[in-house]
């Protein structure tokens, strides 16, 4: 059955494509998962591992198992999710330097921000955001936040997610989590 999946694959053919997505999406998903802390991130270098095998459907050899090739694929994808993090940390803190190094327009531009970022955190379920504010701000671990709160680990890690994807969705950048957090802790 490889055989005729990936010959069919090979071809173009987008039912053999969508069959293996069906039989591996789930075990791809799975491995990836070990390597990321969100559940968001995992599902995008999953969708990369089959785009890629798309990509390079022509270039697969009949004999070799499915198996084998996802699994270098979502190798060669983590890797690349991991540099891509390591080069928008690296950006991330170069503009948050930059900024900080301006004159007193940052520190009103801050200030609005950090307004706006407080604002959209009170918007969210109080229980969510605590989880998020233990994580982020008081830096306890998934376990230790499950432990607190009563709750799995993953269920932890899809709240935090689910807190990011908001604020991402709302415009607040990373390295103003970091303005926040440091205003907040010199707070209490």
């Amino acid at each position: 059955m490889n055989t005729i999946l990936i010959t069919g694959l090979r071809d173009g053919d987008d039912s053999c494509f969508k069959e293996i997505y069906e039989l591996y999406h789930f075990k791809v998903f799975c491995f990836v998962k070990k390597y990321t802390a969100q559940l968001a991130d995992a599902e995008d270098i999953t969708q990369n591992v089959f785009i890629h095998l798309w990509k390079y459907r022509a270039k697969i050899e009949p004999g070799i198992a499915l198996d084998a090739i996802l699994f270098k694929s979502s190798k060669q994808e983590i890797s690349k999710w991991y540099k891509k993090q390591n080069k928008i940390i690296s950006v991330e803190y170069l503009q948050l330097v930059k900024e900080l190094d301006s004159s007193d327009e940052v520190d009103e531009n801050i200030s609005v921000k950090m307004e706006k970022l407080e604002m959209l955190l009170q918007q969210i379920p109080e229980k969510r955001r605590k989880i998020f504010t233990l994580h982020k701000f008081e830096e306890m671990s998934y376990k230790e936040i499950a432990l607190e709160m009563g709750m799995s680990q993953s269920a932890v890690a899809n709240q935090i997610s689910k807190t990011l994807q908001y604020l991402k969705k709302n415009s607040v950048k990373s390295y103003e989590l970091y303005w926040f957090a440091l205003l907040f802790i010199n707070q209490y």
